[in-house]
């Protein structure tokens, strides 16, 4: 909107290639070397964050847009970031080994990086980085297919194998939303996804299929979404046909790799014996961990292999090395970062800053889903590309929630527009609207839901009194089940033996020393062999045991020490005294069968089993430890009930404050009104005498609607509502005794034609109103009734048409509000909710202003917004907002509020002369000019 477009400070050709020559180096090749340390840390944040945020800017401005470089410890910094502040901290803390330091870098990246491009994301950044990332994945994607064409994916010399398919994805996702603006269409993601294919890692594949139809689903026909669908399918049908029918491209996927299926190596191998170990390590510390790291030196004490050197799944990784309380920040970090994504993007009101908000809430959701089964958390090379168009989203956000303040649209109200505005209220997808003009027509636009998130202590607190009852709810059946899983569970006990293994003595120190390297080299071999059926069988014989080989196979678990020729054998039994005589039987029995395996025909034997540890009979139980499991249920049970508080908490929508109602809707709050359990059955607060909490507060609603409006005094004001039952008749009612508490002559008018109620409010007769008047059938001198002792006149609605909407936006209805207008200084109309129907839509217009009641705790801030928005779209000025029903404690009012305090006229209002009004019913019809 006459802005300049953003430039490149000075070499705008370099830094693309810049950009695209990091996106190939992120792809895989610095990964191939394992370079992850510190080095690669601060390259990749200065070639891929400070240069290219840091060269955007607008002519004539400064590098953020005019206010001055940012100081990194200024920046509102969203609560996702404190989390993984946190993980970094645990991190620094527990390291202990390179792996623990890699860990805390990678960790401390990402934090960084998000900071960084949030501090220095300027207008136009958006744009930008999709073309850059764009370019320069296809740039990688083209790239991988040479190498898979030269050498394989197995052996390639630019990727290695599998690691290119855990990161496309990620361009794919900031490519995808621009792809349908560019010469390319979607050739590009289509090549991205072939690449990932050839990957070989089947996850990412699926992921970055789904994430490919998540972007190309919205907005678009059944029948462009079809085609899209099929050609993503041929694709992929044809790229896998190739490699499992193609002969050489076959060799090519088989070579060197005996574990194949259809023809693709799939490197699983052991993968389900590695949860099951990482599994049995949570269970010995779940909540703290083991320290980072420790999942690799487990890993490495059973002589896994350098490919399965993790678990291949994040999530039980995090568990053991951070424990719960680690991965509950994990987890909580995502999800918040993106619901935050989301509704930015539902928020974005230009195409490149929706592209890159979708490929932020993208990016995570494919990340989420791909570390089930890979390995990403600790390789900066998947987490810093991830954390570049998070960060970037974060910080455009910034940039546009800090410069768009746009104009309220002048409109016409014709019928099209009114039409047009019910129906954005009542869509499906009416979630942070407003209204705005495009193109020369009024349509649906996104905006901001501002209550946010923000987890302060005080506001950790508030969540934890609010949802109490939850909370001790889920502690208390964590520490039932505890106790439950005590009672039902079979005590197991645990005997331990250990026998050590020696070859032939000798005097000769080369002998020794190649003796002793032979029995290191064997003695993991010797382990495996402890639970075969060649020693189990046996033992079952020799004890008489009522079982099967298998069946006590599963209860002897036998492990190497390591750098020691020591083998320790672990045997689980029901009876303490049995299990005892299993691991001695089992560590006699291992001897003999190691021995006469081991010793060649005629010759003897090479090595020696000793028992070093005898077993004896387990005192206690393995389990179950009744504390133990009453502690972890507790745990459990309050942090599932915590856990579950603040989740609600996130997704509650609902207003709650006058803070939250006042940021939703950019309306200034009239009122908080608080809630009154008796309010149902005495909805009138105001009256002589009265200074209740209720009445004070409309009172206050009162002195600060005179300020709405200093150069003009709305005459007709009309109170409606978002939804049904959120007070706003209750607060029409009140509103009008309180104008007349102050001098003013006041008419309360039912427009309410679907559910009236004020009628019933004042104990009035509801046979004739404002229905007869506008049919003709009566004048409103007939019809007006007198409440609020006398001092307040009421038209109520009449009998109930069957067209409320026509009625309400005739002509005829006009003409009775200007001749109220003129007869009463105010003129309060009490209307139908806005959700539902059109009626208040196409009344608004007919009255001076609106004041929108909105209940506390009940009513959702995109249904205010969009309440807001309707108003807004036929002209109807919106004087105000009413928190109704609202809790004390949150609006920051100390205990009794509103008693002992009395109204001095004058002193707490502005005094506004009152029309001179004739008291004789026979001239108000002269007055109206509405006599038959």
């Amino acid at each position: 909107m006459g802005e300049s477009p953003p430039v490149l400070g000075g070499r705008p050709r370099l830094l693309p290639i810049t950009v695209a020559a990091f996106w190939i180096l992120v792809g895989g090749s610095l990964g191939r070397f394992g370079l992850n340390g510190p080095a690669t840390v601060l390259v990749f944040l200065a070639t891929a964050i400070v240069l290219p945020c840091a060269a955007v800017r607008r002519p004539g401005e400064g590098r953020t847009g005019g206010a001055g470089t940012p100081r990194l410890l200024r920046v509102p910094l969203p609560m996702p970031l404190w989390a993984f502040a946190g993980l970094a901290t645990v991190s620094a803390v527990q390291q202990r080994t390179e792996a623990g330091v890699q860990n805390a870098l990678v960790y401390l990246t990402f934090v960084a990086v998000m900071a960084i491009a949030a501090a220095w994301t300027s207008p136009g950044s958006a744009m930008l980085l999709l073309r850059w990332v764009r370019a320069a994945a296809v740039v990688a994607a083209v790239g991988y297919l040479l190498s898979v064409a030269l050498d394989g994916p197995g052996n390639s010399s630019l990727y290695p194998k599998r690691i290119f398919g855990e990161v496309v994805w990620i361009g794919m996702v900031a490519a995808v939303p621009l792809a349908g603006r560019s010469r390319w269409g979607y050739a590009a993601p289509l090549l991205l996804i072939t690449a990932d294919v050839l990957s070989l890692s089947r996850t990412s594949a699926v992921v970055c299929a789904l994430l490919f139809l998540g972007v190309v689903a919205k907005g678009r026909s059944r029948g462009e979404l079809r085609r899209l669908v099929v050609l993503a399918s041929v694709v992929v049908g044809g790229t896998y046909v190739l490699m499992t029918r193609f002969q050489p491209l076959r060799d090519r996927f088989t070579q060197n790799d005996s574990r194949t299926v259809a023809g693709l190596q799939i490197g699983t191998s052991g993968r389900s014996d590695l949860w099951a170990v990482t599994w049995d390590s949570i269970k010995e510390s779940p909540w703290l961990g083991h320290g980072i790291g420790s999942v690799e030196r487990l890993l490495a004490a059973l002589d896994a292999t350098e490919t399965l050197g993790h678990p291949h799944n994040d999530y039980l990784r995090l568990w053991n090395d951070l424990g719960l309380v680690g991965l509950a920040l994990w987890v909580a970090a995502i999800l918040l970062l993106g619901r935050d994504a989301y509704r930015r993007r539902r928020a974005a009101t230009d195409s490149a800053d929706w592209a890159i908000h979708q490929a932020a809430l993208l990016a995570l959701i494919g990340l989420s889903l791909n570390v089930v089964t890979s390995n990403l958390l600790v390789y900066v090379f998947v987490m810093v590309p991830v954390a570049v168009v998070v960060g970037t989203s974060i910080g455009q956000a910034r940039v546009t929630d800090g410069d768009v303040s746009p104009a309220r649209p002048q409109v016409s109200r014709g019928a099209a527009e009114l039409k047009n505005a019910q129906k954005c209220l009542n869509s499906p997808k009416a979630t942070y609207h407003a209204l705005v003009p495009r193109s020369g027509h009024l349509g649906c636009h996104d905006r901001n839901n501002p209550k946010g998130f923000t987890l302060d202590l005080r506001g950790f607190l508030r969540v934890l009194t609010r949802r109490w009852v939850s909370i001790t709810m889920l502690t208390v059946a964590g520490l039932g089940a505890g106790l439950a899983v005590t009672e039902v569970s079979t005590p197991q006990y645990e005997a331990r033996s250990q026998i050590f293994v020696s070859t032939r003595a000798t005097s000769d120190i080369a002998e020794l020393n190649q003796g002793s390297a032979f029995s290191q080299a064997r003695v993991q071999s010797y382990a495996d062999i402890v639970s075969s059926a060649r020693i189990v069988a046996p033992v079952i014989n020799r004890l008489g045991l009522d079982m099967t080989p298998d069946q006590l196979a599963k209860r002897i678990n036998a492990g190497v020490k390591p750098n020691t020729v020591l083998i320790d054998i672990a045997v689980t039994d029901t009876d303490a005294v049995r299990a005892a005589k299993i691991a001695n039987t089992v560590a006699d029995e291992a001897g003999v069968q190691i021995v006469s395996l081991e010793t060649p025909p005629g010759q003897s034997a090479p090595v020696h089993i000793g028992t070093t540890r005898s077993a004896s009979a387990p005192t206690a139980p393995l389990s179950p430890r009744p504390l133990l499991n009453a502690a972890a249920g507790l745990f459990a049970g309050l942090i599932a009930g915590v856990a579950l508080a603040v989740l609600r908490d996130i997704l509650d929508t609902t207003l709650r404050t006058s803070h939250a109602l006042a940021e939703a809707t950019g309306l200034p709050v009239l009122g908080a009104v608080p809630y009154d359990k008796d309010a149902q059955d005495s909805p009138l607060a105001v009256g002589p005498g009265a200074h209740s909490a209720r009445a004070e507060a409309f009172r206050l609603v009162r002195t600060n609607l005179q300020f709405a409006q200093v150069d003009r005094s709305p005459r007709v004001i009309v109170v409606t509502s978002p939804l049904p039952g959120e007070g706003k008749t209750n607060t029409a009612a009140n509103l009008a005794l309180s104008l007349t508490e102050a001098g003013r002559s006041v008419c309360l008018v039912d427009a309410d034609l679907r559910s009236p109620s004020v009628a019933k409010t004042f104990g009035l007769v509801q046979d004739a109103g404002l229905t007869t008047v506008l049919i003709g059938t009566a004048t409103v001198d007939e019809v007006l009734q007198q409440g609020g002792e006398g001092k307040l006149s009421v038209l109520t609605s009449g009998p109930i048409p069957p067209n409320p909407a026509e009625i309400l936006t005739s002509d005829r209805m006009r003409q009775v509000l200007e001749g109220l207008a003129e007869a009463f200084d105010v003129v309060v109309v009490d209307s139908a909710p806005l959700m539902p129907v059109a009626d208040t839509v196409g009344l608004a217009p007919l009255v001076d202003g609106a004041v929108l009641v909105v209940r506390a705790g009940h009513t959702p801030s995109e249904r205010a917004q969009a309440a807001v928005a309707a108003l807004r779209s036929v002209g109807a000025p919106v004087l105000g907002a009413v928190l109704s029903m609202a809790k004390l404690h949150n609006e920051g009012y100390g205990y009794g509020y509103g008693y002992g305090y009395g109204e001095t006229a004058g002193a707490s209002e502005i005094a506004l002369t009152p029309s001179q009004k004739s008291g004789e019913d026979s001239e108000l019809a002269t007055q109206l000019g509405l006599t038959k």
